[in-house]
């Protein structure tokens, strides 16, 4: 991968985590999947990259770009949580109802 492409994925990676970002802004958890999806391809191809010399210049663009992705990340989950609480809490109490039917039933029986 030369400089030019590795800097254009993560110019890529930066927008998809904006897209994150207004995914969940706006409740579209489902599509927030789909684009985490999407993400984690890019950083797939980042990893498998053997590293790359870069300019000083070079390496200043990557690191603003790398800390507006964290940024975005720390947004998206700040959003996420309270939605993957409640989940689990609705979770706990199917659960909690199953069990419940289970012991009623094999009362009955």
């Amino acid at each position: 991968m030369t400089t030019s492409e590795m800097l254009t994925t993560y110019n890529a990676l930066s927008d998809l985590t904006c897209s994150m970002l207004s995914a969940a802004e706006q409740g579209e958890w489902d599509q927030l999947a789909t684009l985490e999806q999407n993400c984690q391809g890019y950083v797939g191809t980042l990893m498998h990259t053997a590293p790359v010399t870069l300019t000083e210049k070079e390496q200043r663009t990557k690191v603003a770009i790398i800390r507006s992705i964290l940024q975005n990340d720390a947004k998206i989950r700040a959003l996420a949580e309270p939605r993957l609480h409640e989940l689990q809490q609705r979770l706990s109490m199917t659960r909690a109802g199953q069990r419940s039917v289970e012991a009623y039933g094999a009362q009955r029986a």
